[in-house]
């Protein structure tokens, strides 16, 4: 396998809630770990994995004179880390008292959310039980919906207890809560136990980065069968149990596989760019390549062109996006902002100067996640010419206080800017200072790299000094994760990749995930509206999927119009692979072969 990028860290602390949070390290530390429920392959069902079942429904229960809700969880019995110790109750409560000791941001911020999560207890080796609060700060009642529970601590990674207590319980005595957080996310986990399918073997920085199989991997083996009426079926011959949940087994089968891993040691080869690690794959050096940023026209052209490569296309499910610091002007105003998304032709970009390799976006949900997409957000500059854009802009601009020396002006045609603005003033008085616009470089990103350049020129036309900077993603990374991101950022390009539910509208721009708020919080340019922290409020306490629906509607409204980001676009998932040698269960899935890890531990090697 190839990855064009360097992974950040192996330690699944920093990982899930520091610097290290990058997608290269979730490639290679995604199987080392187990949470109590888990999605199932292709179609997405909510379904146990560390859970011997389903969790009994929420029910206020009083403890010390409060009331709280309560759920049991049975976890699998048999199940153990790679060391042999068994994984028990112990390991749930260890990990989420060390994010509430830590007060640990980011991922595991969300996954145990002290708005909601008071404490979990291990009643037997193999039961939990957790407490939620029922009311908030202020008193009034507050129930845990799907984004607190269900996907959130349900999908928490379980740590080991007796490796990592010894490091946490070194990191509490330095009494710092910054310097307690640094000390566990700079922990080299050598030796740690894996209770997923794959552990730590080798890393050599810019070679190669090493797994192998896990010893007693607690699923090796098990034949997983999904039917037509919605039900699966496991046949788990380590743990000796035979299940079939969400159904009966009725209805054809429309999945079915056996989960390995199916070789002995998954090797991940580090190149410095995309363009080496396509020739990597062309070459037959590797035979899968991790990408997620999509093809331009060129690699692909080399990927079709080789007759032993197969490349399969799926619907993406993430976004590429430019973000505004609204901390600091002129991004703290909503004039500025709209004016900046106005000036983007992304139809232009897309399909004239990108060939069509990539595909306008214009919501924080991808369509292709059909249940939770909403259709009718307003598309800021969709269909506008040239000379509308800048019109638009301009009054934008005047309207809301600024001022040019030399207002812009186009061409007799419209296509092209004929005057040049100039001496463009704040509100009040200040001129626009020359702006830097962060984004990779066209050696690890040419598409990202290209908005960059363009919206660089849109901006300076108009009269918006702007600069882009393009940098290595490792460099973007930990100056979003400085301390200084509040006072140093103006606007950067980055992605992501979303989950199947859509709890990432609240955690990419509830106000309490600012850094300042939170430590290690993906809010990094400080977004903070009252009526959509209200909103997203809502949102994690909705119990049904339709409640959840509706209000995910209503931010993704929010988030179009007031534009703490401006969605630029996304490309068609493609998966490049040799089939000679590697064998995927399905190809078909939202997000593609690679948002699933490239199903490192049920692929076949040939």
């Amino acid at each position: 396998m190839a990855v064009f990028a360097e992974p950040i860290t192996r330690n699944v602390w920093n990982y899930y809630g520091g610097p290290g949070g990058s997608v290269w390290t979730g490639y290679v530390v995604g199987a080392y770990n187990l949470s109590l429920y888990g999605l199932s392959d292709q179609r997405f069902d909510w379904v146990p994995v560390a859970a011997a079942d389903f969790p009994t429904d929420l029910a206020i229960e009083q403890s010390g004179g409060q009331d709280f809700w309560t759920t049991q969880v049975p976890l699998r019995q048999g199940i153990l880390w790679s060391d042999g110790e068994a994984l028990d109750a112990d390991d749930f409560v260890f990990t989420v008292e060390t994010v509430q000791a830590l007060r640990l941001g980011s991922n595991w911020a969300q996954a145990v959310d002290p708005n909601f999560v008071e404490r979990v207890e291990a009643l037997d080796p193999h039961t939990v039980k957790v407490w939620f609060k029922a009311t908030d700060e202020d008193g009034d009642p507050q129930t845990p919906g799907l984004g607190v529970w269900q996907f959130g601590l349900a999908f928490m990674p379980i740590m080991a207890e007796h490796y990592w207590r010894p490091v946490v319980d070194e990191a509490l005595a330095l009494g710092d809560n910054a310097a307690q957080v640094e000390a566990l996310f700079a922990h080299v986990p050598d030796g740690e136990p894996s209770a997923g399918g794959l552990d730590f073997r080798q890393w050599e920085p810019g070679a190669f980065y090493q797994n192998g199989a896990a010893p007693n991997f607690a699923f090796e083996g098990a034949q997983i069968t999904q039917f037509g009426d919605g039900s699966i079926r496991t046949q788990n011959p380590v743990l000796g149990y035979d299940e079939t949940v969400l159904g009966d087994g009725d209805g054809e089968v429309d999945l079915e596989y056996v989960v390995g891993p199916h070789a002995e040691h998954a090797s991940f080869n580090i190149y410095g760019n995309q363009d080496t690690a396509i020739l990597a794959l062309t070459n037959g050096d590797v035979d899968y390549v991790f990408n997620p940023l999509g093809l331009e026209q060129g690699f692909r052209n080399r990927v079709e062109a080789a007759d032993d490569l197969t490349l399969v296309s799926n619907e993406n499910n993430g976004t590429r996006y430019l973000g505004f610091n609204v901390r600091k002007a002129p991004f703290d105003s909503l004039e500025f902002r709209r004016a900046v998304a106005i000036l983007i032709d992304k139809e232009f970009v897309t399909q004239t100067v990108l060939q069509a390799t990539a595909f306008p976006q214009y919501g924080m949900v991808a369509e292709g996640n059909s249940f939770w997409h909403n259709p009718d957000i307003e598309r800021i500059g969709e269909g506008l010419t040239r000379a509308e854009r800048i019109d638009q802009a301009v009054a934008l601009l005047e309207g809301a206080g600024f001022e040019f020396e030399v207002r812009p002006e186009v061409s007799e045609d419209g296509n092209f800017v004929s005057v040049q603005g100039k001496g463009l003033t704040m509100p009040g008085g200040e001129p626009v200072p020359q702006l830097e616009i962060l984004a990779p470089s066209a050696g690890y990103d040419p598409l990202r790299s290209t908005f960059a350049i363009w919206i660089e020129r849109w901006l300076n036309d108009v009269g918006i000094p702007a600069r882009a900077n393009l940098a290595g993603f490792n460099v973007i990374v930990d100056k979003l994760f400085s301390d200084n991101v509040a006072e140093e950022l103006d606007m950067w390009i980055l992605g992501w990749a979303f989950n199947i539910f859509p709890n990432h509208l609240e955690s990419f721009f509830h106000s309490r995930y600012a850094p300042e708020n939170q430590k290690g919080g993906n809010n990094w340019g400080g977004f903070s509206d009252p009526e959509f922290d209200a909103l997203a409020d809502q949102f994690l306490q909705a119990t049904t999927f339709a409640e959840a629906r509706d209000l995910a509607y209503r931010m993704q409204a929010m988030i179009a119009t007031r534009l703490p980001y401006v969605t630029l676009f996304e490309t068609p998932k493609l998966d490049a692979y040799r089939p000679a040698k590697v064998e995927f269960p399905y190809t078909k899935v939202l997000g593609g072969i690679e948002q699933a890890q490239g199903m490192q531990t049920v692929a076949l090697i040939k």
